[in-house]
C-alpha cells in the first residue's frame, strides 16, 4: 500500500541520512546508546465471546417520604374551633360567661351556644341571678302579697280570669301561687259567666 505521506518521507530523507551518519560517527568514536528497560505494561487481551452479557441488577424503587399536603380550609377551621374550645374549658373554671366572652372577644350569645353544645359549664355569678337566694326571697314576698289579694277577690266572687286580669299575672303564675299558698279557688261552672267582659 502506498503511503499518503510518501512525498513527506522523501522530503525528510536528507535529514534522516544526516542523523544516521552522526549516530554512526558517535558509535565509531566509542559512544554507547543506552536502551531503557521495558515498563512492564501489558495490554488487556481482547476476548471474543458468544456469551450473553450479565443480566442487569433489578431496579429497586426507594421510598421517598412525600411532603405533607397543605391544610384544607375545613381543617384550618376545625383546628381553630378546637383551640377555642380548649380556651373555653380553661376559662370556665375561673370565669363567668360574661367575663369569658370579654376575654375571648366574642358575644355572650355565641359563647353560650358553643358552651351548651359542648357541655361546658361556667362559674356562677356572685350575685346569684335568677337562682340566687335574694331573688327567690323577693319572689316569695311578692307571691305572698298576691296571695292576700287573691283571697280578697275570692271573697268578692271574682272569677279566675278576672282575677288574673286585675293582678296582671298569667294563668300559670296564678296556678303556682294558689298551689303554694293552699288557696282553693273554684273554676267557673257551666251556666255561669266566667268573664264580665
Amino acid at each position: 500500500m502506498i503511503s499518503n505521506h510518501l512525498s513527506m518521507v522523501e522530503a525528510m530523507r536528507p535529514a534522516s541520512d544526516e542523523l544516521a551518519a552522526k549516530v554512526a560517527q558517535y558509535l565509531a568514536a566509542g559512544g554507547h546508546i543506552e536502551e531503557a528497560a521495558p515498563i512492564g505494561y501489558k495490554p488487556k487481551p481482547i476476548i471474543y465471546s458468544n456469551q450473553m452479557p450479565p443480566a442487569p441488577k433489578p431496579f429497586i424503587r426507594r421510598r421517598v417520604e412525600a411532603a405533607p399536603l397543605p391544610l384544607d380550609r375545613d381543617d384550618i377551621r376545625e383546628q381553630a374551633r378546637l383551640k377555642l374550645l380548649e380556651k373555653m374549658r380553661q376559662l370556665s373554671k375561673t370565669h363567668t360567661q360574661t367575663q369569658a366572652a370579654e376575654a375571648l372577644s366574642m358575644s355572650r350569645q355565641n359563647l353560650s351556644k358553643i358552651a351548651s353544645a359542648n357541655g361546658i359549664d361556667f362559674k356562677n355569678t356572685g350575685r346569684g341571678g335568677a337562682r340566687g337566694a335574694a331573688y327567690k326571697a323577693g319572689l316569695e314576698a311578692r307571691d305572698a302579697k298576691i296571695a292576700e289579694r287573691i283571697r280578697a277577690f275570692l271573697e268578692l266572687g271574682v272569677t279566675r280570669r278576672q282575677c288574673c286580669g286585675r293582678l296582671a299575672i298569667g294563668n300559670k303564675a296564678f296556678e303556682r301561687i294558689i298551689t303554694a299558698h293552699g288557696i282553693d279557688y273554684p273554676k267557673a261552672r257551666r251556666g255561669t259567666t266566667s268573664c264580665a267582659a
